[in-house]
């Protein structure tokens, strides 16, 4: 699913998996790829080879993904005066304890699918050219990413981040959901992307704007909060952020 994910957040298609698995016998290595074939049917990728090692000391699992796309999402074009916009399916539940938002081990694998083809289709329509999906680092820290990459920074407002009926809020910012990306979209744009993603039944809302400085705020109501100033300190260090010199005239 992650892999998938990646794939997919990058306005591509996925076609096929190869992965390792290292396991400490044969009974939790069956396992593991008994999830692994359940996976491949129900978002129709393929696995076409791999590696497994059965003596292992420990389990281990590596996967690599291939994809293909038409028009390219990317973590590097969010501008200064986008929305920020958020599309995560909240039809599902915790993999109680863990803060694990799972849409997708009881959803039809048709509507997996149709759901996973928005993200090319979103691409290729011109609405949008710069997205990331939702990882371990939850929606806040995933969007302090993009603004990252893009060497921008951003408001974003977290309670206007769809969010399930009663979960309260510190858990979700600290949440995975199976299905979650994040946008940056020229604020003309921004409602039809809502649209496109709300037509399939999966949440979808405007959450903030980008900015020029490289500083990522937080608001809640009338309270704004600095939760990182990426000029100081980077977040991944993916690309160095670099104060803008002055126009010359």
């Amino acid at each position: 699913m992650v892999n998938v994910s990646d794939i997919c957040a990058m306005g591509g298609r996925p076609i096929a998996v190869v992965d390792a698995l290292w396991s400490r016998g044969m009974a939790p290595g069956q396992q593991v790829l008994e999830g692994l074939a359940a996976a491949s049917q129900r978002y129709g990728v393929p696995i076409v080879g791999g590696h497994s090692n059965n003596q292992a000391v420990g389990g281990q699992l590596a996967v690599a993904i291939l994809g293909r796309a038409k028009t390219l999402l990317t973590s590097f074009n969010a501008r200064p005066g986008d929305t920020l916009v958020m599309a995560i399916d909240l039809r599902g539940a915790y993999q109680e304890p863990n803060p694990y938002w799972d849409a997708s081990t009881r959803a039809p694998a048709e509507r997996l699918r149709a759901d996973l083809e928005l993200l090319p289709a979103l691409a290729e329509s011109g609405l949008c050219d710069a997205a990331k999906d939702i990882s371990m680092a939850g929606a806040v820290g995933t969007a302090l990413m993009l603004l990252e990459c893009s060497q921008v920074g951003g408001v974003i407002d977290v309670q206007a981040i769809p969010r399930p009926p009663g979960v309260p809020l510190l858990r979700w910012l600290q949440s995975f959901p199976s299905y979650g990306y994040v946008f940056s979209v020229r604020p003309a744009q921004a409602a039809a992307v809502a649209r496109y993603f709300e037509s399939q039944g999966i949440a979808c809302a405007a959450v903030g704007e980008v900015t020029a400085t490289p500083q990522l705020h937080l608001r809640d109501g009338e309270t704004s909060a600095l939760l990182w100033d990426l000029a100081a300190q980077p977040f991944i260090g993916a690309r160095a952020v670099v104060p803008r010199e002055p126009a010359h005239v």
